[in-house]
């Protein structure tokens, strides 16, 4: 069975959300966010940049109100990600 991944419209760049993707591969956000720092750290002592990957934001959490870490992906970022998951 195929996964649907609902993809956002960012200031006309298409993106997925680092919380879609733990949903849609039942992985918990905070690991998501700690594989893409990674693949961030990498990006970065290659003296290369990262932001057309991951753009870093945050959202609230409906139950407690707090404001957590998550980024957004762009295809390519989603791609990259999402190669390590898959082998």
């Amino acid at each position: 069975m195929s996964k649907i991944i609902n993809i956002l419209n960012q200031d006309g760049q298409l993106v997925v959300s680092s919380r879609q993707i733990s949903e849609d591969f039942e992985k918990e956000h905070f690991n998501v966010v700690r594989d893409i720092e990674n693949l961030i750290r990498g990006i970065l002592k290659n003296e290369d940049t990262y932001n057309h990957l991951f753009i870093e934001t945050q959202y609230q959490n409906e139950q407690n109100k707090q404001w957590y870490k998550e980024y957004l992906l762009t295809r390519d970022g989603f791609s990259l990600l999402v190669m390590g998951f898959t082998g």
